[in-house]
């Protein structure tokens, strides 16, 4: 059952690509919200009550900080590094939190969460024994071509796509300095089309919230698969859930899982299924809104209802999708890529915004942001999202959302770089 949450005080350590989601729900409950860390141009400190220059990763000063301000609850937001911290020292001060640190780490680590997957008869992608530095430990001719990753990384960061053995150390050494620890995954490169799948929790149960088609794009330079466009609901939806579901929740509750939001990439190659990586938080591209759109779990509500009360509640809030949307069978999340450059100028936002079956526009740089040649997600200037009915009516949009969208350089060169192949787009 919703509490009353009028003049609570919530503390925010992220969540400003969904700014709007939590501005909404604590005008509405009468929350006070208090923003703290190092960038005082995120969208946090945009809707914030009160603002301070507070390093959220800070241990001490964050507990320091959270008692001096007489902080009720505090919300965690979608930053892996924050979340590692903050629900360490939550835990310490007897805050409720979704996530404890043993579960976020355990879930963290690709090897710890491929090992409960074999555990519970998930299938996975097979693993080769590879050490840079042990000549012993090389992997056949016939293995090729393999795949290299941190174990503890996000974000397509550190990925590679090896074909030979000098392309497999070269991959490893790249995999291991995006590490934190320095630790590297080898496995057998597979088909990387596949699905998202989510999951809401509350008191212990686990809710199916949606499982979306992912088309990968390819950054040529860096070898690595970035998303190009995802599409809920997934024409797999069905045989996933009859083959998974079961297995899936056994899964959580081995490790305790009772509240937040769960995300889980499984690759798959047409007949296979397999499961790669998971994610104790919502999707980087800012899944609640389709979560909610089909499902009808605003998951913002809920974790902030959980922060500040302790109590799990998942139902009874206010949905994100605006009632005038026009109802439709699909919905898509379509990112922007953009070059490497300075930003110098943007213009088309505002009348992608008006487009009739536009639902969200979350922008993740600015004005004069320097964007690097990553080849991953840190290329992505927008997330697009909106409603369709059709493969033709998707790819109009996307249509669309170029012909109107321009981000210049420094030396007046439009940075948006339209990488998917809509050819492939199938519904």
């Amino acid at each position: 059952m919703k509490k009353n949450l009028a003049n609570k005080r919530l503390l925010l350590l992220g969540g400003s690509l969904w700014k709007k989601a939590i501005q909404d729900f604590a005008q509405e409950q009468g929350i006070i919200l208090i923003a703290t860390g190092n960038n005082h141009n995120a969208g946090i400190f945009e809707i914030a009550d009160e603002c301070y220059d507070v390093d959220s990763t800070n241990t001490e000063a964050m507990k320091q900080l959270i008692r001096e301000k007489r902080i009720d609850g505090v919300y965690m937001g979608g930053s892996e590094s924050v979340i590692s911290t903050a629900c360490g020292y939550l835990q310490e001060l007897g805050l409720p939190c979704y996530c404890t640190r043993e579960q976020w780490e355990y879930l963290q680590n690709k090897e710890h969460f491929k090992r409960l997957c074999i555990e519970y008869g998930l299938p996975v992608v097979p693993k080769y024994d590879y050490e840079l530095e042990n000549p012993k430990r090389n992997i056949p001719d016939s293995a090729f071509p393999v795949i290299t990753k941190p174990t503890d990384g996000c974000g397509s960061s550190g990925f590679s796509v090896c074909r030979n053995s000098e392309e497999l150390r070269k991959g490893y050494a790249i995999a291991r300095q995006a590490s934190p620890t320095g630790s590297v995954i080898v496995e057998k490169f597979v088909k990387n089309d596949g699905v998202v799948v989510f999951y809401t929790f509350s008191n212990g149960k686990m809710y199916f919230s949606g499982l979306e088609d992912k088309y990968p794009v390819k950054y040529q330079k860096q070898g690595s698969y970035v998303g190009g466009l995802f599409v809920f609901e997934s024409k797999l939806t069905q045989e996933f859930r009859l083959h998974f579901d079961e297995k899936i929740a056994e899964m959580f509750q081995s490790i305790g899982i009772r509240e937040g939001s769960v995300w889980i990439e499984v690759f798959h190659d047409g007949e296979n299924y397999y499961f790669n990586e998971v994610g104790f938080r919502y999707g980087g591209s800012v899944s609640i809104y389709p979560v909610d759109y089909f499902y009808q779990i605003n998951q913002v509500a809920a974790e902030i209802h959980y922060a500040l009360t302790g109590e799990s509640c998942i139902s009874e809030h206010t949905s994100l999708i605006r009632s005038t949307l026009p109802r439709k069978k699909y919905y898509c999340i379509y990112p922007v890529h953009i070059n490497a450059g300075t930003i110098s100028s943007i213009s088309g936002l505002d009348k992608i915004a008006q487009l009739e079956n536009i639902v969200y526009l979350a922008t993740t740089k600015y004005l004069h942001d320097r964007i690097e040649s990553s080849g991953s997600f840190s290329q992505v200037f927008a997330l697009v999202h909106f409603v369709c009915n059709t493969t033709e009516e998707c790819i109009q949009t996307i249509d669309r959302i170029h012909q109107m969208l321009v981000v210049f350089d420094e030396h007046g060169n439009n940075m948006v770089n339209r990488m998917l192949d809509v050819g492939k787009i199938i519904f």
